[in-house]
């Protein structure tokens, strides 16, 4: 690969790391099988089983909507809950062709026990890890990468420390 001003190949090497790094934090961080510790939910499930207990009982098109998955996952994730005994499936009474989804005693449990805990989102508790300096860094660096790609870049105007 040859690429026009890399007279010593400086950024096809940079690329190739940050590939490397960007699919290593993705097996990292995005794994739908990494259970929370002391827990036998994923920071996923962990979701689901929160936004139930604010929202009250959804269809699965609802969840995936309101959380911004697909219908498959949406179901997968409500069956692995199932499984649990976490949450059932519910026909509504004035229309059978719906179905809801709701939790059980032992999820509403959960989402008490696992309330406030930090350890539900391993990506946040490792970014909270990072001086503020290294965060801002991190971000303003992604932002020039996505910016160099073509892509907008949306500021975010929360305070990043």
């Amino acid at each position: 690969m040859i690429v026009a001003n890399d007279p010593g190949g400086e950024a096809v090497a940079a690329a190739r790391e940050i590939a490397r790094l960007y699919a290593a934090m993705w097996r990292r961080f995005h794994s739908p099988k990494q259970r929370i510790v002391g827990s036998d939910v994923t920071p996923r499930m962990l979701g689901m089983l929160r936004h139930l207990a604010d929202a009250g009982p959804l269809t699965v098109g609802e969840q995936a909507l309101h959380l911004g998955i697909g219908r498959a996952t949406a179901t997968e994730l409500i069956d692995r809950l199932m499984a649990k005994g976490l949450v059932e499936r519910m026909r509504d009474q004035r229309d059978q062709r719906r179905v809801f989804v709701w939790l059980t005693e032992g999820g509403r449990q959960r989402v008490v026990d696992l309330a406030g805990s930090p350890l539900d989102d391993p990506f946040v508790t490792a970014v909270a890890a990072l001086p503020a300096e290294t965060r801002r860094q991190i971000i303003d660096g992604l932002g020039a990468l996505l910016r160099a790609a073509g892509a907008t870049v949306d500021h975010q105007e929360e305070k990043i420390s």
